[in-house]
């Protein structure tokens, strides 16, 4: 039974939160300045304590957002609940402590890293012996870092628990809880939710070049698929920086906030590891296809960066990057094989992007109305805009039917397709599907990428089987 008198020593990262208020405040200032990677640098042989202190000053950190843990919040209201006292002491700048303390209305005592003081480690052991003497607290923790204060505890208790650091802990103190287990098995799955598998498809235009030339020997594929792989790498490498500058907006987002890093379910500075270490063995693939190629790679990547820094926020000028990165893409794919991508493919590349990026801002609009809000955190657009976007779907998705049509006429069609006229039942069937897909949007029905909604989507799924048999046919492939 607990004593009235006995404190409980609480642990803020990765303990009492599901994240790290450094990489939180360094993502949010990161999310604001571009340039503070560049700036962080001048304080790599500093004191760590000033670096905190520079990132909570630059940050926005929405407290009431963070992803609390609520087995250590329960743990913390039962020993309340028995007369205990309970103290949050934190390697995170002291104000972050003091102001997760005040929303959460728990803590009877609060410390954190201030001047020359970080208390991590072995700094934060001598602090607790010298405020409430050794074997006189209880101490949460979830780190080896912590091994010291849980050797001088009355009580170690482990949140999120590996093998190896229980096995140290109980040598270390016997009298050791573990209140949640690392789960291995959890943590591949939050990664596979991260580089987002599924986003892949997207990368299948590399092999449109191959397809509408109709070269399909196993050197052409193998060098496309090489080409795939490495868009595949880069764009998840993306995908990861993406979502820890948009960690504030993707918490308030009914669906977005169920992401890995958002949740808590995976741990923010794994983030940068692995996106950088994706991002290398993309490169390394794609500079098998040469010098041109790794420059378009370069391209993509310094492309969806800015995009991810800048372009999204700013009205059109995302929707055309987003064309543009679907277009690179089909260029990729076409520098990869060695073949060149014609006027037609890029003409109809061009508005057929331009509308599924349109229709893609779109359905975030109406998901704005569904949640009676007016403005799109980090985004360009307002509810009003919804009208405007909508027009720019139709209109440039009907310009990509006719762009077809119009191909359809060249003398170019006769030398790859023997019987065109199966062609126009292709052009019929993608008219449908591009007509379908904006009304679908327009009702609110579109919940994914356009181009991963096409594959999801049995109509939409049938209409891609549909055309690609008259393309056969009119090939006689």
């Amino acid at each position: 039974m607990q004593t009235n008198n006995q404190m409980l020593v609480v642990d803020l990262d990765q303990t009492l939160i599901k994240s790290d208020m450094l990489y939180e405040s360094f993502w949010s200032g990161f999310s604001k300045d571009w340039l503070l990677p560049l700036k962080v640098l001048a304080y790599v042989f500093s004191n760590k304590v000033a670096l905190k202190k520079y990132l909570y000053d630059v940050s926005e950190v929405d407290i009431k957002n963070l992803p609390y843990n609520n087995s250590v919040i329960n743990y913390i209201k039962v020993h309340k609940s028995k007369g205990g006292k309970v103290s949050l002491m934190t390697g995170s700048y002291y104000k972050f402590a003091e102001e997760i303390a005040l929303h959460l209305n728990l803590f009877d005592e609060v410390y954190g890293s201030i001047n020359q003081i970080n208390l991590k480690g072995i700094e934060k052991a001598k602090f607790q012996i010298k405020k409430y003497g050794s074997g006189k607290f209880d101490y949460i923790g979830d780190s080896a870092s912590d091994l010291k204060s849980w050797s001088y505890a009355n009580k170690a208790i482990i949140v999120n628990a590996s093998n190896s650091l229980k096995k140290k802990c109980i040598k270390n103190n016997p009298n050791t809880i573990i209140l949640n287990h690392h789960n291995k098995k959890e943590f591949i799955n939050n990664i596979f939710k991260e580089v987002r598998p599924h986003q892949w498809l997207k990368n299948l235009l590399v092999f449109v070049p191959m397809l509408s030339a109709q070269l399909l020997s196993l050197s052409v594929f193998y060098n496309a698929l090489l080409a795939f792989v490495s868009f595949c790498f880069l764009a998840s490498s993306v995908y990861i920086f993406n979502d820890l500058l948009d960690l504030e907006s993707d918490r308030t987002h009914p669906q977005k906030c169920k992401r890995p890093f958002a949740s808590g379910s995976l741990q923010i500075n794994y983030g940068s590891l692995i996106a950088l270490g994706i991002t290398i063995l993309g490169f390394i693939i794609g500079s098998r296809l040469g010098m041109d190629f790794f420059i378009i790679l370069l391209t993509y990547f310094f492309t969806t960066i800015t995009y991810s820094l800048f372009l999204k926020r700013k009205a059109l000028y995302d929707i055309f990057t987003l064309a543009g990165l679907y277009t690179i893409r089909m260029i990729g794919g076409g520098v990869a094989t060695k073949i060149e991508v014609s006027f037609w493919l890029l003409a109809f590349a061009l508005f057929i992007f331009l509308s599924l990026a349109a229709i893609k801002r779109q359905s975030e609009l109406f998901d704005l109305i569904k949640r009676d809000k007016n403005k799109v955190i980090r985004r360009g657009y307002e509810i009003k805009d919804i009208n405007f976007i909508s027009q720019i779907a139709i209109f440039t998705g009907l310009l990509s039917s006719l762009i077809i049509a119009l191909y359809m006429n060249s003398p170019d069609v006769l030398k790859l397709y023997p019987n065109p006229k199966y062609l126009w039942f292709a052009c019929v069937s993608f008219l449908f599907w591009i007509v379908r897909i904006c009304f679908q949007t327009s009702r609110g029905a579109m919940y994914h990428d356009p181009i991963v909604f096409a594959f999801k989507d049995k109509v939409s799924f049938l209409n891609i089987l549909i055309i690609i048999s008259f393309v056969i046919l009119a090939a006689k492939l």
